[in-house]
């Protein structure tokens, strides 16, 4: 999945030599936050970009404060300025000094995580002089209607980048809004720590298993809409283990009702600190991913799952979903949003535990081998160098 490209180079070599001296490449990432300290997805892929690149280069990011203020903080030994915001409007956050700081900083490369229209109009207002690259997360899927009028935005901002990074060969081919641009495409997947999610204390494992039972079926993530937690929660009655519904979000006051209507018992841990999550993931029998939209574009708590050697029950929505979880290999899956299938495919494994071991073992050796995060961050600084140099051969 993750590998050299023919003309690997060292990556001393993205130093360009200037008065006298050589300097290291400028690298700006640019989303809405960062980890810490909101936990998504995204910022966490932002997060290990820094943290990896800063081996080869000069990187630091720019996001939002979630307040007024403007500020530079160090997260993680990364310099992230957080700009003042005057709120959010339909998840952008409004910040009219966004575009003032991209334009003043002096970075060779912008990568600029999307969707993001506060990041995209920025860099459209401000027209900096760096190498623009997109990673491209994910299509805008609940809010369509405003397609109409971010749409075009969007597109106008796309085709201002030397290099799109999508996560996968399937979301690529199945995005309407890449297909324009498709020919500036990389695909690069994500990444994760695979040493951070290493056996917890035997200890904490047991007391999960005194608590729960030895073979519970457990999920952890935001509770969104596009996670389909709803038919997860349908399908309880019909899975034979308790099911551990970890995480927090908009929908976990709908799902407490759900659940409690129809009598199923499943515990709502809530928020769990990174220790409790390894424990938990080393203490169940199946992970459970139901997601149901495209918004679910490739799966990083797949990623956690297998590396604690986990199979996964997921969905197949035609995302990067089923390049992590692949079916019979690693995992099952079934169609989004039929709890009965959800059922049946959980209930398959848990009555096979020498296939859960197989196909655990497998996943966590793949894990270790095609996503680590050090490996995606030095693809990723490859593009970006070819990303600069075209630029420069333009100029």
């Amino acid at each position: 999945m993750i590998g050299k490209r023919a003309n690997w180079y060292d990556p001393a070599s993205c130093w360009p030599q200037g008065q006298g001296r050589w300097n290291p490449l400028r690298i700006l990432h640019v989303y809405k936050d960062f980890d810490p300290p909101v936990c998504g997805g995204i910022e966490r892929h932002v997060a290990l970009m820094c943290r990896f690149q800063q081996q080869w280069a000069d990187v630091e990011a720019l996001v939002c404060s979630r307040t007024l203020r403007t500020r530079v903080v160090e997260r993680d030994g990364t310099r992230v300025t957080e700009a003042g915001e005057w709120g959010r409007f339909l998840s952008a956050p409004l910040s009219p000094t966004f575009p003032w700081l991209l334009r003043r900083n002096k970075a060779d490369v912008v990568v600029v995580h999307v969707p993001n229209p506060t990041a995209e109009a920025g860099w459209l207002l401000a027209r900096p002089r760096a190498a623009l690259v997109v990673r491209y997360h994910s299509d805008v899927v609940r809010q369509a209607r405003s397609m109409k009028l971010y749409g075009p935005l969007q597109m106008h901002f796309l085709r201002q980048a030397a290099i799109i990074l999508p996560t996968s060969q399937p979301y690529l081919e199945s995005s309407s809004m890449l297909q324009a641009v498709r020919d500036r495409c990389r695909v690069v997947p994500l990444g994760i720590v695979p040493e951070e999610f290493e056996a917890p204390e035997e200890s904490q494992v047991q007391a999960l298993h005194q608590r729960y039972g030895e073979d519970f079926v457990f999920f952890c993530g935001m509770h969104r809409y596009y996670k389909g937690l709803q038919y997860l929660v349908e399908a309880t009655p019909q899975i034979k283990a308790r099911l551990v519904l970890a995480g927090d979000g908009p929908e976990r006051g709908a799902l407490l009702r759900q659940a409690e209507s129809t009598g199923s018992k499943i515990a709502f841990p809530g928020r769990l600190t990174h220790e409790a999550l390894v424990a938990h993931l080393h203490a169940c029998a199946v992970f459970v991913f139901p997601s149901v939209e495209r918004s679910e574009a490739f799966g990083v708590s797949i990623m956690e799952a297998h590396a604690c050697g986990k199979p996964v029950v997921a969905t197949r929505l035609g995302t990067g979903v089923e390049v992590v979880n692949q079916d019979v290999q690693t995992g099952l899956n079934v169609s989004p949003r039929d709890p009965a299938a959800l059922a049946e495919a959980v209930n398959t494994l848990l009555a096979d535990r020498a296939r859960r071991e197989r196909m655990g073992a497998y996943a966590k050796a793949r894990v270790a081998r095609e996503f680590r995060a050090e490996d995606v961050a030095r693809l990723e600084l490859e593009y970006y160098q070819e990303a600069l140099s075209g630029r420069e051969a333009r100029i």
